[in-house]
């Protein structure tokens, strides 16, 4: 009988010790995570940054000023909308082998040009549908994880057929209806921004990749001087509306902020199915066993590291430091190298933002030297020839000539002989080399290494 009541004895004491010993890491793992994130988000705050999810969610708006409450555009340009296509068929475009040809003649100009007229129904919808102010994806916007997001595939989908469409226009001689589907483009990619908040990565990057195209395709007619003066004003205005770098950086804030209240306010069941989607790295018991405080560490690790590749842009004077956005992207590997209870999720939960920052400052560059062009041209026409310096184009030509947006500093211009002109970037590496474009193995464009020249040849 002693010997049971010492067993029972020695086995509550232990239990005891164990339930304190539990008790003090719990306390101490919590109480650290937590002041580790009240730190991070005072930063934050005094910084004038937000990391409240309710900032980044588009206010509701009338049906009748919606675009994607007018007829079919739900259906089309939201993913996952489940909506049944009414008879007549799907009017939008198809894939075609000829749309990113670079290659085009006239027999396969008005072929393409045939091929496409199916979609000309769809369009019209679009046309009609882009005149609404606004353009607000409804959905469930209290949980971010589950936040309506566009379809990339519709979008790119319709951007390369109008793209392609205006280079076939412009080869045969009518700028007039190149002039209405790059409008059209134009207008579309805009509806990713109209709301004022592209809340998601995916609604700013695919911004960035339309206009990209729409860009090239006004190059074209630029090369060919197929546009006639009225065009370029007009192009050189609907230029002036895209500004890809505080759109990005709100959508990395957005997605900070909801990543953020979702580890906040999901219940540990829900959050290990959402994670566990990705990886398998802890158990279900371990999510239930974790100290909340890992949680908050967890949000410290994200919020700093996106928050470094977010001072990589200044959207005020519209500049980004690529040294900056590089610098970030390796304070992520290191951070992350090693995978720990403090830093799992943010291992998981962080893209590539350096990448996507890159490609943000490769298409405004675009974008911007695009609209340099347009005046460039413009001046040629009223003048015989090309000017000497950017400066001679403001402002009868251009109000406000675009900086680099590498460094801010103003684009680099070249014209010896009043025929051929180079205007270039000084690009990812942020040296000017003398307007020598770097390409891949591939022959694809190196967009680490070398200038970003407006239209550089291919070869």
């Amino acid at each position: 009988m002693d010997s049971w009541k010492t067993w029972l004895w020695r086995t509550l004491i232990t239990t005891a010790c164990l339930i304190l010993v539990a008790a003090i890491f719990y306390a101490e793992e919590n109480s650290r995570g937590l002041n580790a994130w009240t730190k991070c988000a005072g930063d934050l705050t005094a910084r004038g940054e937000s990391l409240a999810w309710a900032d980044y969610i588009p206010a509701p708006v009338p049906d009748a000023q919606n675009f994607y409450k007018a007829p079919r555009m739900t259906e089309w340009f939201v993913r996952s909308t489940n909506v049944i296509p009414a008879y007549p068929p799907n009017l939008l475009p198809t894939f075609h082998p000829d749309t990113s040809s670079n290659v085009i003649t006239e027999i396969t100009a008005s072929n393409y040009l045939a091929w496409s007229a199916a979609f000309e129904p769809g369009f019209d919808l679009m046309r009609e549908a882009v005149k609404r102010p606004f353009a607000r994806l409804d959905g469930d916007y209290a949980r971010p994880f589950k936040r309506p997001i566009p379809n990339f595939i519709s979008h790119r989908l319709v951007a390369q057929t109008l793209a392609h469409r205006a280079k076939c226009h412009l080869l045969l001689g009518a700028p007039d209806l190149a002039l209405a589907d790059l409008t059209l483009l134009h207008q579309v990619a805009l509806t990713l921004v109209k709301s004022g908040r592209p809340n998601t990565i995916i609604a700013a990057m695919i911004h960035c990749a339309i206009s990209g195209l729409y860009a090239d395709a006004i190059a074209c007619g630029i090369e060919s001087h197929s546009w006639r003066e009225a065009d370029l004003a007009t192009l050189q205005q609907q230029l002036a509306e895209i500004h890809l770098l505080p759109e990005v950086a709100d959508a990395f804030r957005a997605e900070r902020a909801g990543t953020c209240f979702m580890l906040d306010s999901i219940p540990p069941a829900e959050l290990m199915h959402v994670i566990n989607g990705s990886t398998r790295q802890v158990s279900d018991l371990g999510w239930w066993l974790m100290p909340s405080g890992w949680i908050q560490q967890n949000k410290t690790v994200i919020a700093t590291l996106e928050g470094k590749v977010i001072e990589s842009m200044d959207a005020a004077s519209n500049v980004v430091s690529p040294f900056k956005a590089v610098a970030a992207g390796r304070a992520s590997e290191a951070a992350l190298r090693q995978v720990t209870p403090l830093n799992f999720i943010a291992a998981i939960a962080i893209p590539n933002y350096t990448k996507a920052t890159a490609a943000m400052a490769r298409n405004q560059t675009w974008v911007d030297q695009a609209q340099i062009a347009c005046a460039l041209e413009r001046y040629r026409l009223a003048n015989g020839k090309y000017p000497a310096a950017l400066a001679a184009l403001a402002p009868a030509f251009l109000a406000k000539i675009p900086p680099d947006i590498i460094g801010g500093n103003p684009m680099k211009y070249v014209c010896q002989d009043g025929e051929n002109f180079q205007l270039y970037s000084i690009g990812w590496n942020e040296a000017d080399d003398g307007g020598y474009t770097a390409h891949l193995s591939t022959g694809q464009e190196d967009r680490e290494n070398g200038d970003w020249v407006w239209h550089y040849p291919t070869q």
